[in-house]
């Protein structure tokens, strides 16, 4: 019988897994919304161990090799957001389950991921950041595929989608950091007292270029500009809250509307020639390209590739993004590419961890 491998792809709201041959090629894919409501839970090291997620990764895994006629699996990879430690994901920042035994709240939260796999299928298993995990799916089933010799490839992968990831592959080898979290490229610096960050900070990449930065930063041009800006923003706002159900009896407030705007909105505003819009995705577009530039003059890669929801609904932001890092680098220029992977580029470098967890010379 062939043996297979399996990778999961961990999500804040989407679990998936997919199985596939040595050669890279997917037999089986199946996703659905991370287990966030078991009421599984063990004193564990320091504090609480949630078991939701181990549970629905081995019944998973079950279910996948019976539909493929019982594959054998010889390696399982595994990404996360972390905090990653040892196996577990700790404290997690984006899952967050809705029952905790009592005083639950007041321990450090864990949740295994490695033990119980091995434990359940008795094979290699590998965690890896979810950044991390992206760029060795380039690396060897994307842009690099072709690339026989590794050593030989330096490459950024950058995700731009509800925030900005990145992945750096260094002539051989993930440059990782003591924690696994070398390149937060999305809280690098690109505009000195800029937009507030989700991470506290003023003026990150991640600020002006990703989903939930462009949202932001269309309500606070909408704020400063005024009732008479936006204007065809704010049409497709209440045409969204109308669709949605807003009040029959008055118009929505400024703080309803607000919250509705996406930046697919922004997109299509920009689009039609709302001026603010506009303003929001040139923003996007030349802070990107600092990001950009500060990626080359650190690492000092060949290629940038570039995913997530926003280059891939929207490639065309790359050339002007690639346009403004020119007039900041001290560097030879990289390419800047889409992604070839599209939305799977993270699926397929689970199954590089996985290679890796059964063959250390795949590192």
């Amino acid at each position: 019988m062939k043996s297979y491998l399996a990778g999961f792809d961990i999500g804040a709201t989407k679990l998936a897994l997919v199985i596939a041959n040595y050669q890279g090629a997917i037999v089986y894919r199946y996703q659905e919304d991370t287990e966030v409501a078991s009421d599984r839970f063990v004193e564990y090291k320091d504090g609480l161990a949630y078991l939701g997620i181990a549970d629905q990764m081995i019944r998973l895994l079950h279910q996948g090799i019976a539909t493929t006629g019982g594959a054998e699996i010889s390696g399982i990879g595994i990404d996360s957001a972390g905090p990653l430690r040892d196996g577990d994901i700790r404290n997690s920042t984006n899952i967050s389950p809705t029952y905790f035994p009592g005083g639950g709240k007041d321990k450090p939260l864990y949740m295994p991921l490695v033990k119980p796999l091995q434990r359940e299928f008795r094979v290699p298993v590998r965690l890896e950041n979810d950044c991390n995990t992206t760029v060795l799916g380039e690396v060897y089933y994307g842009i690099g595929r072709d690339v026989p010799d590794k050593t030989s490839l330096f490459l950024v992968y950058v995700t731009l989608s509800t925030g900005v990831g990145g992945g750096v592959w260094d002539g051989g080898h993930l440059v990782a950091g003591k924690h696994g979290n070398a390149a937060e490229v999305g809280h690098f610096l690109v505009k000195r007292n800029g937009l507030r960050c989700g991470c506290g900070n003023l003026g990150c990449f991640e600020a002006y270029c990703s989903g939930s930065g462009i949202a932001n930063n269309a309500r606070v041009q909408l704020q400063k500009q005024g009732e008479k800006s936006g204007a065809i923003l704010r049409s497709l706002v209440r045409k969204q809250v109308k669709e949605e159900g807003c009040p029959k009896d008055r118009e929505p407030s400024n703080s309803e509307l607000f919250v509705l705007i996406s930046p697919a909105l922004v997109f299509e505003a920009a689009a039609a020639g709302d001026g603010l819009a506009q303003h929001v995705i040139d923003e996007a577009c030349t802070y990107g390209g600092i990001g950009l530039a500060d990626i080359a003059n650190a690492y000092d890669p060949q290629i940038i590739t570039v995913g997530g929801t926003l280059a891939l609904e929207h490639p065309e932001i790359l050339k002007s993004m690639r346009e403004e890092m020119l007039r900041h680098l001290n560097v030879e220029p990289p390419e800047v590419l889409l992604t070839p992977l599209g939305y799977q580029v993270v699926e397929y470098g689970t199954i590089v961890l996985a290679r890796q967890a059964v063959d250390l010379r795949c590192e």
